[in-house]
């Protein structure tokens, strides 16, 4: 997966920058692996007693989850140092007379020269240092204190309520979630491992609560007290809404009802998050306790809720999706009521004859 992630993302910012893509993705890949250390410790019996040994080989952690968040800094990096240096006009010219393929090939030998030598040197230098490696001063430094406050069950509750918080004034959840799935995506890769070697999951309740909490204020609780709405707008609105919501899309509710700045949504869009993150942890802690899979993590994010929670953690986290989805209407019903009598008022106003005019 860390490969993966390395190549695709230097990939994709080239072509943001306008440089060749294959070429930064594949620098970018061979700068990874020059990064990664090449000896790992083993341990032999000898003479009855275990001793380490040295031997030449590439740790295969370092290429999957432990090894992401390392790996999108490495792809951005040399891809901006590599579209900086090909701006420069650091490429070997070749005749004209040579296929474009193979000029497009041989071009950047100066400027690989060059990433290549300040990768070795960082991997050197790192070397000579406690951590020894790259990966253990990011692992130590940076990664391990902010999984650390994201393994936090409030951390993830109010990152919910900040994203249902950027929601209303018309802001994508991909604006906080984007930056954070490089820290994401390696909690949920080392709970799969724990899982799948069967250890305690690290951030398992933290990622139970995150689920439970929902984007964009808990929406399906909208569409069920749209569906007793007696407007026709209203009901046309849950006509529209309703599957898209069951699948995750909340974009039709958001911008056509509208939530985004309206004043009357904004209580129940930033409070449905905080009040059913509070209550499944209490339930999660409590009285429902939860044999997480966390595998699940990996299937499309439009699945419905009601089954991703039953895959992932059974009758129990179906019943507290449910709890918490009448908890959520219960909580959207009075501010829908308001805005569904204010809108048919205006629609039997608007339906109602003109008097004294001509025809």
């Amino acid at each position: 997966m860390a490969l993966l992630a390395v190549y695709n993302i230097a990939f994709a910012y080239a072509k943001r920058l306008g440089c060749n893509s294959q070429n930064a993705g594949l620098i970018s890949l061979a700068s990874y692996f020059i990064l990664i250390p090449q000896t790992i410790t083993t341990f032999v019996k000898e003479n009855g007693e275990w001793v380490s040994n040295q031997i030449g080989a590439v740790k295969f952690d370092y290429l999957g989850g432990q090894g992401i968040f390392i790996g999108m800094l490495v792809a951005l990096l040399i891809t901006k140092l590599y579209s900086s240096l090909s701006k420069r006009k650091f490429t070997i010219k070749l005749p004209e007379s040579v296929p474009p393929m193979v000029a497009d090939s041989l071009a950047p030998t100066f400027i690989v020269t060059i990433i290549f030598a300040l990768v070795c040197a960082v991997r050197i230098a790192f070397s000579f240092t406690g951590f020894h490696d790259v990966f253990n001063f990011i692992t130590s430094v940076i990664s391990a204190p902010i999984n650390s406050v994201m393994a936090n069950p409030l951390t993830m509750i109010m990152i919910q309520v900040l994203l249902s918080f950027l929601w209303f004034f018309g802001i994508h959840n991909a604006v906080l979630s984007g930056p954070l799935s490089a820290v994401t995506l390696t909690m949920i890769t080392t709970n799969i491992q724990a899982f799948t070697s069967g250890d305690p999951l690290p951030y398992g309740t933290a990622f139970m609560i995150y689920s439970v909490c929902g984007a964009a204020g808990n929406t399906m609780g909208l569409i069920i007290c749209l569906m007793t709405s007696k407007s026709k707008r209203y009901r046309e609105m849950f006509k529209l809404g309703a599957l898209p919501t069951v699948f995750n899309i909340t974009e039709p509710l958001v911008f056509g009802l509208p939530i985004i700045l309206n004043p009357l949504y904004f209580f129940p869009m930033v409070l449905s998050p905080l009040i059913s993150g509070f209550v499944s942890w209490g339930l999660i802690t409590t009285i429902l306790p939860i044999h997480y899979n966390p595998t699940v993590e990996n299937i499309p994010w439009t699945t419905p809720g009601f089954v991703k929670f039953a895959l992932s953690g059974g009758i129990s986290y179906l019943l507290i999706y449910i709890i918490i989805t009448v908890l959520v209407t219960l909580i959207w019903l009075p501010f829908v009521r308001i805005a569904d009598k204010k809108e048919l008022e205006l629609e039997r106003k608007n339906n109602e004859p003109k008097r004294g005019g001509r025809k």
